[in-house]
């Protein structure tokens, strides 16, 4: 009967995830106290950020959370995929935010435009699940 052995670089492994969800479980928590307190200051600082439009800054958290998920594909953890997949679905539902939440009520579902980067975030995952190391 084979044992399984962890070793100490699997160990180290796992500190690092759960340190890394931890700072990004901070930043989440910070961010959304920041936008309760002040929206219309949290609003305006998001459309103007660094002087450039909404659009070119969602489709940089984009480009960067693709760039995340296909480096995750290429590495044993399974958290850089997560974290891309999250980050693009988060800029999805920004690009619908830019575009008009209500275009996206199919049918008149207001569901439909919630469903979006949540189905996003799914496909992703199952991707990754099936093609990562």
């Amino acid at each position: 009967m084979a044992e399984h052995e962890e070793t100490e670089w699997q160990h180290k492994d796992k500190m690092w995830t759960y340190l890394l969800f931890l700072f990004l479980l901070v930043g989440i928590i910070v961010a959304v106290n920041v936008v309760w307190k002040n929206p219309a200051g949290a609003e305006a600082g998001l459309k103007s950020f660094l002087g450039l439009p909404s659009w070119l800054l969602a489709a940089i958290l984009f480009a960067a959370g693709l760039l995340i998920f296909w480096l995750g594909l290429k590495m044993e953890p399974d958290w850089p995929e997560a974290i891309g997949a999250a980050m693009m679905a988060g800029a999805v539902a920004w690009f619908e935010l830019i575009a008009g939440w209500k275009k996206f009520d199919f049918g008149g579902l207001i569901v439909i435009p919630y469903l979006i980067p949540v189905f996003v975030f799914v496909l992703l995952l199952v991707y990754a699940v099936r093609n990562s190391r």
